[in-house]
């Protein structure tokens, strides 16, 4: 680790949002990449993350970092030609009149939008990142999976990076980042705990997910877009510790901690994840809202101990 203290990139942070949290892990883990060496850290009331290049001669301005992030190509880990096949069989299927063939494309549709649906999403230049994470059930990655069965993981990714190349974020500074709300054709993730406080669709009066999901009547919602795209990429390393795994799982909680010490991604996750100690770091907890069996959210968390 660098012995020089000044951040290259400061950004403002809610220490009770875990999403926030998770999201300048994400963030940690990309400009490492980027910058071929990076370490980052919290301060002392956890209150702002902070980044810095260890490699001579990268170019570590927050638009550069952004820019990237907001522009690197996305990929869906289908084969070209599985993707090509799931296009093409709609109108494959208007030709066919033989019951029995008829049934053999629904299948093979049915096999290739699941895939499109939970596939692993590979970031590409200059990052070369695969995020496989909620397909781990060994390891318990599966356990944050907070969208439902039926929707996209593809999708989500997609529409959160393109809101982020709107003009709206022309002239945003580094410490706005995941702070800044947009409306984003699409649906969150569900990491930014403050989504889970706006009420669940009982207190609406309906549900957003089939309005969104048939894209004839969308309803805009404020997101924070690079708060939800970042926390996806963080959790792929960085996972909290689980406490309770004998409880039933609305009562589980899970635990994460900030580090005051300026660290590379691969010493950073042993401290977020409680599993060392990081001098002056804060340890605290979330459980997990269950909208439904499948669809969760992040809740705020509680700091628990120093």
């Amino acid at each position: 680790m660098s012995q020089v203290e000044e951040p290259s990139i400061s950004v403002r942070v809610d220490p009770t949002n875990p999403g926030q949290f998770f999201a300048c892990c994400g963030l940690l883990e990309l400009a490492d990449r980027l910058w071929q060496g990076a370490e980052g850290w919290f301060d002392e009331p956890g209150t702002n993350f902070f980044l810095r290049s260890v490699s001579a001669g990268a170019v570590t301005s927050p638009t550069t970092l952004f820019t990237n992030i907001s522009r690197c190509s996305l990929k869906n880990g289908m084969t070209e030609l599985q993707l090509q096949r799931r296009q093409d069989l709609p109108s494959i299927r208007k030709r066919v009149s033989e019951p029995l063939e008829i049934e053999k494309l629904d299948e093979e549709k049915k096999i290739l939008d699941t895939l499109w649906r939970e596939a692993p999403i590979s970031l590409l230049e200059p990052f070369n990142m695969r995020l496989d994470w909620f397909l781990d059930k060994r390891a318990g990655g599966s356990i944050f999976k907070t969208w439902a069965g039926q929707q996209s993981v593809a999708e989500i990714s997609f529409e959160l990076q393109a809101a982020l190349r709107d003009d709206v974020w022309n002239g945003t500074t580094a410490d706005e980042w995941l702070t800044k709300s947009t409306n984003v054709d699409g649906l969150p993730f569900n990491f930014d705990s403050n989504l889970a406080t706006v009420g669940s669709d009982l207190d609406l009066g309906f549900s957003l997910d089939p309005l969104r999901a048939s894209k004839a009547s969308i309803i805009p919602v404020p997101i924070r877009p690079l708060l939800e795209f970042l926390a996806f990429v963080g959790l792929q390393r960085f996972r909290p510790l689980e406490i309770g795994e004998n409880l039933p799982r609305r009562d589980r909680r899970y635990r994460f901690a900030s580090w005051s010490d300026p660290s590379p991604p691969q010493i950073a996750s042993a401290w977020a994840c409680c599993v060392t100690g990081s001098p002056d770091s804060w340890v605290s907890e979330f459980k997990l809202l269950y909208r439904t069996e499948y669809l969760k959210s992040f809740l705020p968390a509680t700091r628990i101990r120093r």
